[in-house]
């Protein structure tokens, strides 16, 4: 994979460099017009996201910053056709994950230009793409965060990108058939209080001891359950939580 690494110079000025992961040796000159052109959709993909989280702030006002930026640059990415570039399609993407993220912290155009809006699209603080919830990086995230539209997404993690990373890094978890379930039941509930973060952390510990990663009753996981099962089985598990009154999990 061939992407476009940006960086500053000891003079401040932005500079550029090929990469790739790629073990075998690659003339990296001929790799650079498919990196170029990489690099100019991912122009696309951040003015996308900063155009969504603009409009979103203007629609609802007061939504968490670092939740909104990171759904909005999941849909920027999800409808852009970036995982479709030769440089990236059948490859690992942790380097272009890099690549976009120096392009964030950097506001680097492709044109060597800048733009202030893409340097809060990333949490501040962190230079090369974060890793957290078993490793998972941030982008990855974003890509899933935003397979729900953003009101969906808003009312199955109350905003909190915490709430995120808790459901995220636990694999059963992980379909989106069981964030839509919850979202079902936790807007039916009305209770607000459930997507605290201490509360949801519960409530994820709670449906993990029931569809565990491994061992006794994990043969049968959430992916294998028809919406009205899994959601009436979810109820079913999370109704110490719905009612208001949740046991303190395992």
């Amino acid at each position: 994979m061939p992407v476009k690494v940006w960086e500053l110079d000891p003079k401040g000025r932005l500079v550029s460099e090929i990469k790739t992961d790629w073990d075998v040796d690659v003339l990296l000159d001929e790799r650079r017009r498919e990196a170029e052109e990489l690099d100019r959709q991912l122009d696309g993909v951040l003015d996308n996201a900063a155009t969504q989280v603009e409009e979103v702030e203007r629609k609802v006002p007061g939504m968490p910053p670092e939740f909104l930026r990171a759904w909005a640059i999941g849909k920027a990415l999800r409808t852009s056709a970036v995982a479709e570039h030769p440089a990236v399609k059948g490859e690992r993407r942790e380097l272009l994950w890099r690549a976009l993220a120096r392009k964030c912290r950097l506001g680097a155009r492709a044109d060597a230009s800048t733009d202030d809006r893409w340097i809060d699209l990333r949490p501040k603080g962190a230079g090369e793409p974060r890793r957290e919830g078993g490793k998972l990086d941030y982008f990855e995230m974003c890509l899933w965060l935003s397979e729900q539209d953003f009101a969906h997404a808003r009312s199955t993690f109350g905003g909190h990108i915490r709430n995120v990373w808790q459901m995220l890094e636990r694999p059963t978890l992980r379909v989106l058939k069981v964030r839509s379930a919850l979202q079902v039941l936790l807007v039916a509930s009305g209770n607000e209080d459930l997507t605290r973060p201490s509360t949801f952390a519960e409530m994820m510990k709670t449906l993990r001891a029931r569809w565990p990663d491994r061992g006794p009753g994990s043969a049968k996981r959430p992916v294998h359950y028809s919406f009205d099962e899994l959601k009436a089985e979810m109820e079913s598990v999370l109704h110490s939580f719905l009612v208001g009154t949740p046991a303190t999990s395992a």
